[in-house]
């Protein structure tokens, strides 16, 4: 019988010397944290090579406040008590 190693490849993790905007898909150096071509902010570097989209906390605010006020409407229009 042979004997039945597996074959480990250990795999070092990628070293990237430059980032992608994620929207124009410029090159970027790693430390830029806003694309110089499209003007957006970028974040750190992903396995893949892609700068990665920072968290929008404005637009998500801005979302849970119109949900709120939509949900609002409803009760006032439809479930209040007159």
């Amino acid at each position: 019988m042979a004997d039945s190693k597996k074959n480990t490849v250990t795999q070092q993790p990628v070293q990237h010397i430059t980032k992608k905007c994620p929207y124009c898909l410029t090159y970027l150096k790693l430390g830029d944290e806003k694309c110089y071509s499209c003007g957006a902010k970028v974040g750190k570097v992903d396995k893949l090579g892609f700068a990665q989209k920072p968290f929008n906390w404005k637009g998500y605010t801005i979302s849970i406040i119109a949900w709120i006020a939509f949900l609002v409407y409803l009760w006032w229009a439809f479930f209040q008590n007159k």
